[in-house]
């Protein structure tokens, strides 16, 4: 049967082509992402190696369960004493030991001019150390000047000081939380063999002047050289015993291993993310094979016939079937490999033109090359199966006596299990949105999930009185081409349903995330307008706001006052929540919180958000909170209502009690009635420029904007990835009509006999098209609006609470169907003019 399965193939691959192409586009998806992430984890991974393998030892603080998904490249506490520092020296085996400092800022570029907004300060990030001038734990060699030796010296990478504008001699900006100091540059680095930094800025000062910028009397970490002959792992031990508790010792070779596995991790969730995408593509892709195999089975009745009269059993029929579709699985699989590949190659390329050498080589994982297989060959098998069974029943008499006539069997059954499915769709997103559960958002999934099921079944039902409907129109408008039409699609009603169901699902996603997003619009607008701050404050870098920076813009003529937002952590019960520490008497003056009551009646008590009322603790109750500076017992004098944010909120000096000195991430700046906002922007923008020029101060309107165009960017990235599902639902249609137009040679030829033009012909065929399409896409976007709302709706704990119809899109949705059904019946409608009448009329079926 496998013989027979691959003869059918290569006997007519035409009917196949459009199959083949829709299954290698979801495999493509998947190849390119896979391919991708293996790329940039070699690249990291090599990135690793050269950073900790010339380090024998390397002395850091013990990783715990807070510290997981932290970036591996930002700097952290100093954990380490200069005694420590002896202390390891001293451990036998140790032939040198130096102490690491890592500086917090960015190296500007030298025409750098102070911009006020958040993309002021971007670009690549700088990697700050102070200098030991042993390459073995510098990890990079001088090529060219001096190493610092004064504490106002510096170098940087051989790569990164053209990029920046510098050259020898020159004076470097280094921007940092207490400001900018001006550095000389004495000489340029290459970090390991080939200075791949991924893009970044790597610079070396000595380690007086990273003390000062940095701030702390010590190191973060110790770099040790082991004394040759030593056993790596058993000075690592030795140094253990003499180290801090909470700290560690681990060989470099462990150490670039560890980095490489969390990284990978990290990477795992972009994989899913594309497998995810390229299932959509494949579910699209399968209504187009159920379709297809329907049609072959039903053009090919006399030849199943034959074979069962010859003794091929009905079980041999489906394998055969099943067979053929597993050869098209792997042809389709194989191109879809090959352009995944392909497309990871020019994405590689494209990126790096612009970031940097983000990438280690591209080679094809083992991963993406079964996924692919997987992918491809399970969704068409699957959807092969019904026509299969199908195939498999025909008995040899029936098959002889018919000639590619599909059984027209009522649409009750289907229907009714359409409905019940539909029916506990909209039960599970009721239950979801009215009935109080926690976590709704789980339930209207689960029913968005089931109601596109059932709809999907009940268009065939739709179809027939919506064609009815259309025929006078389509009568009066195309004339007899449109009745042709018309009564075309209603003849199949199963077929055109599946066809416009593709697509359907399709525009569904693509509305849903329209309308989810611009519902996002919608709360984001609603926040920066219904705020009284005339500015926010924010570091561009996303770091802290230096003190000295707030205390600055406080003192600035004009401003009447600063309102920070500071955050922290401490334990509730054993568990580690969120804290904001917050000036309540200023707070709702400056942003338009969702709390109540408000702030100022905190009265040295806590507000708590949802999560913690869920555990049971209300207004009027006390609750004791364990932060890194001691324990506090509070009254909850109110409730923050929104989830998602900090848990609990507390005043600066119940923060400064409970946690220290608090990092403040935002702030927020009011003016002085009858202050020109404009030129208070400028004058204080240019007070910042001095001493913080990466700090990004912006008006509500604009920062409104930039989160806007954010969002913007990312349904355009989900709209393109969700762009193969379409493309496949738009070859769907074509195909349909290109098997259709086979299946109904005869007619066509008989249609032409009778006087029938041939752009009659290739107008019929382009209205079947469109039809489906608009059909589809008006299926699509009332679901993708209805579902969109839905989610919408129930993700009102966490700030949403507005719905926001995307009408432009809708628009260019509806428009985009009529256009994709003109393209999708190109090709069909041409085939179908230009058939030859007699050889039609003499065709059989």
């Amino acid at each position: 049967m496998f013989r027979l399965a691959v003869k059918s193939v290569k006997h007519n691959p035409k009917r196949l082509v459009l199959t083949a192409i829709a299954v290698a586009l979801g495999v493509a998806l998947a190849a390119t992402t896979f391919t991708l992430t293996n790329a940039l984890s070699s690249g990291f991974t090599k990135l690793f190696e050269e950073i900790y393998a010339s380090t024998d030892v390397i002395v850091e603080p013990a990783p715990d369960a807070s510290s997981e998904g932290e970036d591996p490249f930002a700097a952290g506490e100093a954990v380490f004493s200069f005694d420590d520092l002896d202390s390891v020296r001293g451990v036998d085996g140790v032939e040198r030991a130096e102490g690491g400092i890592q500086v917090m800022g960015s190296v500007l570029p030298a025409d750098f001019e102070p911009t006020g907004d958040l993309t002021g300060g971007g670009g690549a990030p700088s990697q700050l150390f102070n200098w030991v001038g042993e390459p073995r734990i510098d990890l990079s060699e001088l090529v060219e000047g001096e190493g610092p030796a004064a504490d106002d010296e510096i170098v940087l990478d051989l790569d990164a000081a053209p990029r920046l504008g510098y050259e020898i001699g020159d004076d470097v900006m280094v921007a940092t939380e207490s400001g900018v100091t001006e550095f000389e540059l004495v000489g340029l680095v290459r970090f390991g063999e080939s200075n791949s930094l991924q893009g970044a800025t790597l610079g070396y000062m000595t380690e007086a002047a990273a003390i000062e910028l940095s701030g702390m009397d010590g190191f973060q970490q110790i770099a040790v050289i082991t004394a040759e002959g030593a056993d790596k792992e058993a000075v690592a031990s030795a140094i253990s015993e003499v180290i801090p508790d909470g700290t560690r010792a681990i060989t470099g070779e462990a150490k670039a291993a560890e980095q490489a596995e969390q990284l990978d991790e990290l990477l795992q969730y972009i994989d899913i993310f594309a497998i995810a995408f390229a299932l959509i593509a494949l579910f699209v892709g399968s209504y187009i094979i159920v379709n297809t195999f329907r049609i072959i089975v039903t053009q090919r009745t006399r030849e199943f016939g034959l074979l069962r009269a010859i003794g091929v059993t009905g079980r041999q029929l489906r394998t055969m079937i099943l067979l053929e579709a597993l050869v098209v699985a792997a042809v389709a699989s194989t191109i879809g490999l090959v352009l995944g590949y392909l497309g990871a190659l020019g994405l590689s390329a494209l990126v790096e033109t612009f970031s940097g050498d983000l990438f280690g080589t591209v080679t094809l994982p083992l991963d993406a090359v079964v996924w692919s297989y997987v992918l491809g060959s399970l969704v068409t098998v699957v959807s092969a199966l019904v026509p299969a069974i199908h195939a498999s029943t025909i008995s040899p008499m029936e098959a002889l006596r018919e000639s590619a006539t599909e059984s027209k069997k009522p649409l009750r059954l289907r229907n009714i299990v359409g409905g019940a499915i539909a029916l506990l769709g909209v039960l599970s997103i009721v239950v979801g949105l009215y009935m109080g559960l926690e976590r709704p958002y789980i339930y209207v999934g689960a029913g968005a999930m089931l109601l596109v099921i059932g709809v999907t079944l009940l268009a065939a039902q739709v179809l027939v009185p919506l064609a009815f409907g259309l025929k006078s129109m389509l009568t009066r408008l195309f004339r007899v081409d449109g009745k042709l039409a018309a009564n075309n699609i209603r003849r199949e009603p199963r077929r055109s349903a599946n066809t416009a169901a593709a697509l359907m699902i399709g525009v569904m996603l693509l509305a849903l995330v329209a309308t989810f997003t611009e519902s996002l619009k919608a709360v984001v607008t609603e926040q920066f307008q219904g705020t009284s701050a005339d500015f926010f404050v924010l570091d561009s870098q996303g770091g802290a706001l230096p003190q000295g920076a707030i205390e600055l813009l406080d003192a600035e003529t004009g401003v009447d006052f600063v309102s920070t937002l500071g955050v922290g952590e401490a334990d509730v019960d054993g568990v580690s929540r969120s804290v904001a520490v917050i000036q309540p008497e200023t707070a709702d003056l400056a942003f338009d919180y969702n709390n109540d009551p408000a702030f100022d009646a905190m009265d040295g008590g806590v507000f708590i958000d949802p999560v913690i009322q869920e555990l049971g603790v209300d207004v009027g109750d006390q609750i004791t909170l364990e932060g890194a500076e001691g324990s506090v017992t509070l009254t909850v004098t109110g409730l923050y209502l929104n989830e998602g944010d900090a848990n609990l909120w507390v005043d600066q000096e119940t923060g400064a009690e409970l946690l220290g000195d608090t990092e403040v991430f935002q702030a927020w700046v009011v003016l002085e009635d009858g202050v020109d906002a404009a030129e208070a922007q400028e004058q204080l923008i240019a007070a910042l420029g001095e001493e913080y020029p990466l700090l990004a101060l912006q008006s509500p309107s604009e920062l409104e904007q930039f989160a806007n165009q954010f969002i913007d960017l990312l349904l355009g990235v989900i709209s393109a990835m969700l762009g193969a599902a379409l493309i496949i639902a738009i070859l769907g249609v074509a195909n349909t009509l290109l098997l259709s137009v086979t299946e109904r040679t005869r007619e066509i030829g008989l249609l032409r006999a009778v006087g029938v033009r041939r752009t009659s012909i290739r107008r019929m065929i382009t209205i079947e098209s469109m039809v489906m399409a608009i059909f589809g896409t008006i299926l699509g976007m009332i679901l993708g609006v209805g579902l969109g709302a839905a989610l919408v709706l129930a993700l009102e704990d966490f700030g949403f609470s507005t719905v926001a119809v995307p009408w432009g899109w809708l628009a260019v949705y509806t428009v985009g169907a009529a256009l994709a059904g003109v393209l999708a019946a190109l090709w069909p409608a041409r085939r179908a003019s230009k058939m030859d009448i007699l050889q039609a009329i003499a065709a059989d079926g």
